[in-house]
């Protein structure tokens, strides 16, 4: 006798219950699947990468890949090592006022697969063809902290 749907689910609320599950958890790689559409995003850390059109009103393109061009986000730290594994087959815009352009980072195609690599999170593979718009997560800073005691 098969079991029916409703049975499916309970036996993997079951599972879940007992711990039989695999875990989701952060630094795994992941890879956009080729049917992603426009507006699908991933997150790499705090850097989200979203599945664009064209480049927002703005941008500019990168005429000469450089390594430096390589790096996804501005900084230093380890946080921001967010960083394409090649420049081969790349076409990249970037905001005219780079790095000091906000929450809006650069925006990337390939005419091959390409990976977001990083130190710490699971690196990300973007399939050839998809343009990808890099941004940031906002920190938590002194301003959202007066944004929110004025809210409340």
């Amino acid at each position: 006798m098969s079991a029916t749907t409703i049975d499916k689910i309970v036996e993997h609320a079951h599972r879940i219950a007992k711990g039989e599950h695999e875990r989701v958890r952060p630094g795994l790689p992941m890879r956009f699947p080729e049917a992603a559409a426009v507006g699908d995003f991933g997150w790499q850390g705090d850097l989200k990468l979203t599945v664009i059109e064209q480049p927002l009103a703005g941008y500019v393109k990168v005429q000469s890949m450089k390594p430096d061009d390589l790096k996804l986000v501005p900084g230093e730290t380890q946080g921001s090592r967010h960083c394409l594994d090649s420049a081969q087959g790349v076409t990249m815009y970037k905001p005219q006022n780079w790095p000091n352009s906000g929450l809006m980072g650069p925006v990337f195609v390939a005419t091959e697969d390409r990976v977001v690599e990083h130190p710490t999170h699971g690196n990300v593979t973007i399939p050839a063809g998809m343009m990808i718009q890099c941004t940031y997560q906002r920190e938590w800073d002194a301003e959202q902290r007066q944004e929110r005691r004025n809210a409340d």
